[in-house]
């Protein structure tokens, strides 16, 4: 076995990256030039792992160095960021799926390969600066696994999976939501569905424009300033690289008359399921409109069921408002593990 370790900010990309995404069912956040691009966003410097049989992959990893030189206010730096530190696991564009993935998995989904075979490896590559690794999206197959003396494992928020392989249409989900849900959803479509002034489009994400799609996202994200580290901004280069994916599409809610953009979301396909991403509208006393949010998920439940897919991953927050509509909490978690 042999291993590479890949800088995606300066490394170009392998000839067997896309033969392993394809493997992996690693979605559109994954290519590489998407990759590079949020490698330089980043704060931290961010690294793929690849465990080669010859010229073969049979695992990768990525994760984040955590170092001394870490802060909040900083981009990324060339180098590990301190000598001291540790790995911090984690996908490079969705926090609702692993950041790893190895050829042969049994139910843990691979946590006992990367204490086996991807934790000694980076060890014997970083020496004793490597302090600890904290492993995310971990399923509760592997707890078993990623437990032990020293260790913290803590469950994290759900990601929630809508199925809608049972349907033969968006009516169908419909009436398999409890009442009071099924009626406010039907009121929400009535008026959505009625309103001239608004156009619903499910776009290829290369006809989006990744500036107005930018400003709209980012309405979202001042929401979320309560977290303890304040997410960065929708990045327009990273943003435009993303949406240049033939697997990538944005779902979006545009004034008929004036064409401003008042809601969307982004997709990112996959044969079985597709993972709707980033959700953002602009408030009705700015000029949006009320109930897009809801509306949103019946599109994605008639795209999906149309397209023949299982099902549209939901990722997390908002997760009771999810299971409301028929999605299931999957729970995740997290442990951190020393490296001695």
């Amino acid at each position: 076995m042999s291993v590479e370790v890949l800088d995606p900010r300066f490394d170009a990309e392998p000839p067997y990256w896309r033969e392993l995404r394809a493997r992996a069912g690693l979605r559109g956040d994954w290519a590489w030039d998407v990759l590079r691009r949020q490698a330089w966003c980043a704060r931290t410097p961010w690294y793929l792992t690849v465990l080669l049989d010859g010229s073969r992959p049979r695992g990768m990893v990525g994760a984040a160095w955590v170092g001394s030189r870490t802060r909040r206010h900083r981009f990324a730096v060339s180098g590990c960021g301190g000598r001291i530190g540790g790995l911090d696991l984690r996908a490079p564009g969705s926090s609702a799926f692993p950041s790893w993935w190895f050829a042969d998995v049994g139910d843990d989904g691979g946590c006992r390969q990367l204490l086996s075979e991807y934790v000694p490896t980076v060890r014997r590559l970083l020496g004793p600066g490597l302090k600890g690794t904290l492993i995310r999206q971990v399923p509760e197959a592997a707890l078993p696994v990623v437990d032990g003396r020293w260790r913290l494992v803590r469950e994290t928020e759900p990601v929630a999976r809508m199925s809608t392989e049972p349907f033969g249409g968006r009516d169908d989900w419909l009436a398999s939501l409890p009442r009071r849900r099924r009626a406010h959803l039907r009121g929400v479509f009535a008026r959505v569905e009625d309103d001239d002034s608004l156009t619903v489009e499910f776009l290829p994400g290369d006809r989006a424009d990744a500036v107005e799609v930018a400003e709209l996202l980012r309405v979202n994200e001042v929401k979320h300033r309560d977290v303890p580290i304040v997410p960065l901004p929708q990045f327009v280069g990273y943003l435009r690289c993303l949406l240049e994916q033939p697997d990538v599409f944005v779902l979006s809610y545009r004034d008929t008359e004036t064409r401003r953009l008042l809601g969307a979301t982004t997709v990112y396909d996959h044969p079985q399921w597709p993972l709707a991403r980033a959700w953002s509208s602009l408030r009705v006393e700015d000029g949006g409109r009320p109930d897009l949010y809801f509306h949103m998920y019946g599109e994605l439940v008639r795209w999906a069921i149309a397209q023949g897919k299982n099902g549209v991953v939901l990722g997390k927050k908002m997760s009771q408002v999810k299971a409301s509509l028929g999605a299931e909490l999957v729970p995740q978690y997290a442990a951190a593990i020393p490296v001695r």
